[in-house]
Parts: C-alpha cells; structure tokens; sequence
C-alpha cells in the first residue's frame, strides 16, 4: 500500500491536533464506498477553488494512503498544496521522490520532477534527476544543458564536469553560441574550484573532458567573391543532406553559417560535424544568383580540428549551371551510427489524467505561481513563441549597371511559398 510522506515535528500541539483530525475524517471518508476517482476529482477542484490548502493536503494524502485511486498527478498536486501552505521544503521534496514509484521511466517524466524540485529550490536532487535523464537517453541534449545551468546557479562543481562538456560537444551552431559559452565558462570556474578543493583527480578529468569536446571531426567551409550567393549542401554517409533549410542531421552534422554578397566578410558557407560518422561524404556547391569573381570557389576540408592530427586542404570549384559536386572521405570518425529518431509509444489519456492536469493548473494560478516546465525551477510552462512565416509570391533582385553605365542587367529571383502542414520534432544531437 503507498505510503504518503511523513509530516515535519510541528512545534504547535494545536497545529498537530487539526492535522490529525483533518486525516482521521478524510481517511473515513476513503474508507466507505461512495468514493470514486470522479468525487475525488470534484473535491479537489473544490477544495482548491476555496483555497483550503490544509484539507486538500489531508484528502490527498489520505487518497495517496488508500491505493485505491492514486494517480501521478496526486503527487505534484500534494506538492503545489504544501507550498501554497507555507510546509517545509523537506516535506516537499519528500512528496516528489516518492512519486518516482507511479511515474514511467523515461526522459520526459524523470525530467518534470527535476524540474519541480528545482521550482522548490532541491537543486541537488534536481540534478541527480537531470543525470537519470541524461543515463536513460545519451543523446538528448536537454538534460545536460539544464543540469549545468542549475550547476553554474549552484557553483556545483561535480555537475559542471560530466554536463559542461557534453553541452560544449551539442552547442554548434548560431543559436546555440550562447550555450557553448555558458558552457566554456562554467568548465573554467570549475576547475580551479576543484584545484582548491584539493579534487586534482576531477579537475584534470574536466580539462580531458573539455578538451575532447572541443574536438570537431570534420568542418568544411566554402569561400566566394563577388555580390552573388552560393549554397553549399553536405550529404552524409547515411544519407542525410545537411544544408541551410536542414541545419542539423541524425548524422551529427550542423550547417552553422550560409553567407551572401557583396560583403566579403560574409562570403562563406560553413558545415560542421563534431562526431562524425566514417565513409564517404558528397559536398554539392550550388550556385544560386549573382556574379562571383572568375566564377569559381574554394572549399577547406578540415579533419580532427583541435587536435594535434589536424588535416587542412583546399579545392577549387568551378560553377556553372550544374550543381558542381566533391567527394570526400573521413577515416577517424567517432560516430558509429546516426540517431534514430524512436518513436515514443501511444499512451492510453483517460479522463483522470486530464483532471489531474487540470487541478494541477488550478492550484498554482490560485496560488499565484506557476507550472515549471522540464527545463528548470520557475519558469512558465506553456509559453508561446511567435514566428513570422512568409506565404504567397516574393521576387528579389539584383540590379548590375555595367562599365559604361549604358545598360543595367537585372537578376530576378522570385520564391513562391506555401504553408502545407505543421510538424512537430525533437532536438537531435
């Protein structure tokens, strides 16, 4: 039979007495029939209304002691409850572990209470639930990059050395710079935390760490002059195209910068590929508009750069109207197999599990807080992100006056868009 968490010593007899007496009448009231999960469900919803946070605590205690009708969401509600009650944090974290017992062992459900116990400031066990997370799927990047910035918050620094450079070895990529520097600087204060600490064994590991994740098993960048733009597009051994509208492969690969004329600087296209698979790879350059000087471009293929068995060469690509294509080959790959994406089997959403969500929602708007998300303590759970989608006809042009500014040549470019469907995805490393 589940067993609720015990109650802190109460200094006030009191206090004690109304508790005990609220969870004999409650458990009464369980152990008669007329009770069902609907009735729970009612009162609770009501209890929450009233802001009677002291009888909802004894009547889901007494429905999680009963057995009859727990449900996973009991937990989290108890927990919410006890905070709108002002009980203490231990009692709190009590009640979340203890719903380790009902909720599935996957990424999602062991990162939800991580990020409750970090909403109720059990960074520690926050973490050491981030680490579940991260043992039961390697290759999500989310539980290490939430670990480490409750590690930097907490100057944590045994957290910093297995999540800084798992995040330093993800974050690739322009949106994702801001991580890899979190990550360098947390893995910096880390270490002479350590050295200090007299932990010499866990700081060298550290800068072992670090240093392998600097690590990038191939990085090919393709150069230009001239106003116009040319695409570059990395077909990888299993198949998988990385390019400017597929920025990121199962392969590993990230497509971190797509460039443009007439500035010089911005003359490059850039392909990356920290942990790479072996074999053979097709780089497709494609030119799209505009004049480039001598019509020609240059790729640099480096292999293993930042290491001492760092190759660098350079090729020269003619253009022309057919997408012009070179083969490569890398042998020190250190991916053994793409990601595949495994699809998450169909659970059963009974009627109980929506009204659990829903008093859940209930307690902490009447509370005035809110829900975390899986990413860490107080953040709002369902936040909105806005994107602009272009649809319809567009047309860009380039306008070219020649020499004698007697004829003006005009490359148009028109795009017709379409919104056809809206899908869903995880990240992939």
């Amino acid at each position: 039979m589940p067993v609720a968490p015990s109650a802190s010593v109460v200094s006030s007899p009191d206090v004690l007495h109304a508790r005990l007496e609220r969870a004999k009448r409650w458990r009464q009231r369980f152990e008669s029939n007329n009770v069902t999960a609907i009735t729970i469900e009612v009162v609770v919803a009501d209890l929450v209304k009233s802001k009677q946070y002291e009888e909802l605590i004894a009547c889901l205690e007494q429905a999680i002691i009963s057995g009859e009708f727990i449900e996973p969401w009991m937990h989290e509600a108890l927990a919410l409850a006890m905070e709108s009650a002002g009980r203490p944090k231990t009692d709190i974290e009590r009640v979340l572990m203890s719903s380790q017992d009902l909720i599935d062992a996957d990424v999602e459900s062991t990162m939800k209470l991580a990020a409750y116990l970090a909403k109720f400031e059990r960074y520690d066990r926050a973490i050491e639930m981030y680490r579940q997370a991260a043992f039961l799927n390697p290759q999500s990047p989310e539980p290490f990059v939430f670990a480490l910035e409750l590690a930097r918050r907490t100057r944590n620094p045994e957290a910093v050395v297995w999540s800084a450079p798992e995040v330093v070895a993800y974050a690739w990529g322009k949106d994702r710079e801001p991580l890899r520097l979190k990550a360098e600087q947390a893995a910096a204060d880390a270490t002479p935390q350590l050295m200090k600490e007299g932990k010499i064994a866990k700081a060298l590991q550290l800068q072992e760490a670090m240093s392998k994740a600097r690590r990038l098993d191939l990085v090919v960048r393709l150069e230009w002059n001239g106003q116009g733009d040319v695409d570059l597009l990395v077909e990888e051994p299993s198949g998988a195209v990385c390019s400017m509208s597929t920025p990121f492969t199962p392969g590993g690969g990230a497509f971190v910068h797509d460039g443009y004329g007439p500035r010089q600087a911005n003359c490059y296209d850039e392909y990356v590929c920290p942990s790479a698979m072996q074999g053979e790879y097709r780089l497709r350059v494609r030119h799209i508009r505009g004049d480039v000087v001598a019509k020609r471009a240059r790729l640099i293929i480096t292999r293993g750069k930042n290491t001492p068995a760092e190759e660098t060469e350079s090729q020269t690509v003619v253009l022309g109207q057919a997408d012009s294509i070179v083969r490569i080959s890398l042998s020190q790959g250190r991916r053994a197999q793409a990601n595949a994406d495994v699809p998450k089997p169909n659970k059963t959403v009974n009627r109980r599990n929506t009204a659990g969500t829903a008093v859940i929602a209930q307690i902490s708007t009447a509370a005035g807080g809110v829900i975390p998300n899986v990413g860490g303590g107080g953040a709002v759970g369902y936040q909105p992100v806005i994107s602009v989608i272009s649809e319809g006809i567009a047309m860009n042009a380039m306008a070219t006056v020649s020499g004698d500014r007697r004829y003006v040549r005009i490359n148009a470019a028109p795009v017709f868009s379409s919104i056809t469907d809206v899908f869903t995805f995880s990240f992939v490393r």
